[in-house]
């Protein structure tokens, strides 16, 4: 695919404070990381017990906010899946954490399963007895009724080869829900190289609205609806004011939090968004 020159350079702010490059293929609009870490390398650049979404509680108030709001987009979570589905059918949550998404279906009935690389959350996960594949290539062919990524696809390290064998898991008919940052939001613009859901090079892959669309069209997928993560822009600015090392981070990112929600309201281009997709049945 042809790129154009690095468009930004952009420092791991939260652990090895190394400098990535962004570099974007015009046809998709995905900016990609680069260098990309060795796959055996890269799980290094997790090994922190900061990394909060392989943790299950925390002690300041900003750890404790994060929590509280994790529990809140679980409700919205189970609620965009109960408007899908009648009935409980088989998921897997790609990326799955600690098995919270998932432990929550599986008490609705559910057959619910995970991918998951980081072995402490993998750990957590079975621990409320939520199976794991490896990979998704070890999943059956059109085997789950829905599949979702939330904010983990801008991790996998192999998209290409991701999104193939996601799609051939999926069933005729069956639902795609992927939930990413999105680097065309107003909060994106205002904190440009300091926007912290850059998240380098943990973050492999950057979308803007139309990237997933692009990409998982000619695939046989319809996109039916896209939905905003509020609490993201708040979580995302407050991150960034701290990478700024503003005097007032929390209060700062919850005011430009809320200018980039107003401003998502009138375009429609939110901090970070949710896709929905379906598997055409022809």
């Amino acid at each position: 695919m042809k790129k154009e020159k690095a468009k930004h350079k952009i420092k791991d702010h939260f652990l090895s404070q190394e400098v990535f490059l962004l570099e974007l293929e015009k046809n998709t609009e995905i900016l990609k990381t680069e260098p990309k870490p060795a796959r055996d390398k890269l799980l290094s650049y997790y090994d922190s017990n900061d990394y909060l979404s392989h943790q299950k509680h925390g002690t300041t108030f900003f750890v404790k906010s994060y929590f509280v709001s994790k529990k809140i987009m679980l409700f919205f979570k189970k609620r965009i899946v109960s408007k899908l589905f009648y009935r409980p059918g088989k998921v897997l949550d790609v990326g799955s954490g600690t098995g919270d998404f998932l432990f929550a279906l599986k008490k609705k009935g559910w057959d619910a399963a995970g991918v998951e690389p980081a072995k402490q959350a993998r750990e957590s996960a079975k621990a409320l007895g939520v199976h794991h594949f490896e990979s998704i290539k070890k999943c059956c062919s059109q085997e789950f009724d829905l599949i979702t990524f939330w904010h983990s696809l801008e991790h996998v390290y192999a998209l290409n080869e991701t999104i193939k064998d996601t799609v051939a898991a999926l069933k005729k008919g069956g639902r795609l829900i992927i939930a990413c940052p999105n680097y065309t939001s107003w909060d994106a613009k205002y904190y440009k190289k300091s926007w912290a859901a850059w998240d380098v090079p943990r973050h492999l892959w950057h979308f803007s609205p139309k990237s997933l669309r692009i990409v998982l069209e000619p695939m046989g997928l319809e996109q039916t609806d896209v939905k905003p993560m509020f609490l993201d822009a708040l979580y995302i600015s407050i991150l960034s004011e701290k990478i700024k090392k503003s005097k007032m981070p929390i209060f700062k990112g919850i005011f430009f939090g809320i200018i980039s929600n107003l401003s998502g309201l009138f375009r429609g281009n939110f901090s970070s968004q949710i896709y929905i997709f379906r598997k055409k049945i022809n």
